[in-house]
């Protein structure tokens, strides 16, 4: 159900909302046709997430195209002329340099960087939220930026969200292998974007239905294994609200990060 305005959006409202993707119709009436309530102050801020969502989807289909390699932390690649590789395998934007440049660099160099599954994940918001509000902006917040996992992300707000049933485009879902073998724990789940009509995303694995993600982890469980990977209920989700009200210039004050090997104070 959506709510934007106090007033409710049917499905069939979608149409209003097309010019923010193509992915935005199907967006639109997943969630308008949803059990969970979407709302909203006005139409701005709903316009705001059905483009990033939209964006997101598009952003994980340009991450398969870049040729970026899967890895873990340990092995982790990155352009050292935009970023410095830290010693847990993160990245640290390097300072002067825009942050959108070094983003954006990963999706036209994908060959030069290799990466773990979380920080796919990440690099995929933050392409999403560039193509979405003007780069100045984009680059005036996110000076100190650090891709790593989920954490160290204060300007980039995340939800967890249980039990979201089918879930809408543009979620981060997440398969779980429960029964991995030791000699593969990287394989113990997989981080997903959903793409729409039952398609997912994987870094180091593509684009494949539910089905097939699900017996793509099956391969790496432990001898003796009876318990199948699965997709949890639960989706990871960008405050919206919060990013949407960052983009239009609300100033955050009062806040001490650590990013990489740097602390700062905004």
């Amino acid at each position: 159900m959506i709510i934007a305005a106090n007033q409710q959006l049917s499905a069939d409202d979608y149409g209003s909302f097309a010019s923010n993707g193509r992915f935005a119709p199907v967006i639109f009436r997943a969630m308008a046709e949803s059990h969970e309530w979407f709302a909203y102050p006005s139409r701005h801020e709903l316009n705001f997430e059905i483009k990033l969502r939209n964006e997101t989807i598009e952003a994980a289909h340009a991450l398969l195209a870049s040729r970026a390699s899967f890895a873990t932390f340990y092995y982790s690649e990155c352009n050292d002329y935009y970023w410095t590789l830290t010693g847990d395998g993160g990245f640290e934007l390097k300072p002067g340099v825009p942050a959108s440049q070094a983003v954006n660099d990963i999706f036209v160099n994908g060959e030069a960087y290799a990466f773990e599954c979380a920080t796919a994940m990440m690099i995929i918001f933050y392409k999403a939220l560039i193509d979405t509000i003007p780069a100045e902006r984009f680059n005036e917040v996110f000076q100190h930026l650090y891709l790593w996992d989920w954490q160290n992300h204060p300007f980039f707000p995340l939800r967890n969200i249980p039990r979201v049933g089918g879930g809408i485009p543009g979620d981060v879902r997440y398969f779980k292998n429960p029964d991995v073998s030791p000699q593969t724990p990287q394989w113990q789940g997989e981080n997903v974007v959903d793409l729409s009509d039952e398609m997912y995303f994987g870094h180091g694995v593509g684009i494949l239905p539910a089905s097939q993600m699900i017996a793509e982890l099956n391969q790496y469980r432990r001898p003796g294994a009876v318990t199948s990977a699965f997709l949890m209920s639960n989706a990871t989700r960008p405050n919206y609200l919060s990013l949407s009200a960052l983009a239009d210039g609300t100033q955050m004050d009062g806040i001490r990060i650590a990013a990489g090997t740097s602390f700062y104070s905004f």
